[in-house]
């Protein structure tokens, strides 16, 4: 019973004391157990690195390229920012490759037209909203490679969905919300 007292707080409830647990039920949790958020991150990246690295190997292409070991560690890290959502993912490194092809079609090369190329792609997908950094990198790799744009633009845009997937199957896995949004 609490009293109405000038000056005193109201009286709080104590909290209800725990149960006994049987010997058994010690040990075994209420909840599945998971792995913490930086082991299954960790599981995730090596998991979807390996696929890039098997598709890779089956076509006989390099379908790991550093941007994308980077998308893979913010996408499993911090699965819940903006920057690891699909469209960020997917959007930036496409949007990013686009740029990139068509200043090289223009025929500038070289570093300096990795700088301009990059600065592009950077305020377009911003304008977009569809930011995501290791798309810059793509874009400096694509400059300073040159490689061959169709082949190029679908292995990167293969590779981006791939990651999404393996993400959304870690997620589901350990029962979280992946993407938070889609478009």
């Amino acid at each position: 019973m609490a009293y109405d007292v000038p000056g005193m707080p109201e009286a709080v409830d104590a909290p209800p004391r725990p149960t006994k647990r049987s010997p058994a039920r010690r040990w075994t949790p209420d909840k599945p157990w998971l792995p913490p958020r930086s082991v299954a991150a960790a599981i995730t990246t090596s998991v979807g690195l390996a696929v890039l690295v098997g598709v890779g190997a089956l076509m006989h292409q390099a379908v790991l390229v550093p941007p994308l070991a980077a998308t893979m560690a913010i996408v499993t890290a911090t699965p819940d920012s903006p920057l690891a959502q699909p469209r960020h993912i997917i959007g930036g490194h496409m949007v990013s490759c686009l740029v990139c092809f068509a200043v090289l079609t223009l025929g500038w090369h070289g570093p300096w037209a990795a700088v301009l190329a990059c600065g592009i792609a950077c305020g377009l997908v911003l304008v977009l909203r569809a930011a995501h950094p290791p798309a810059m990198a793509t874009a400096v790799m694509i400059m300073l490679t040159e490689p061959r744009a169709p082949r190029f633009m679908a292995l990167l845009a293969a590779g981006a969905v791939l990651l999404v997937a393996v993400q959304m199957v870690s997620a589901r896995l350990r029962r979280e919300v992946y993407p938070v949004f889609w478009w």
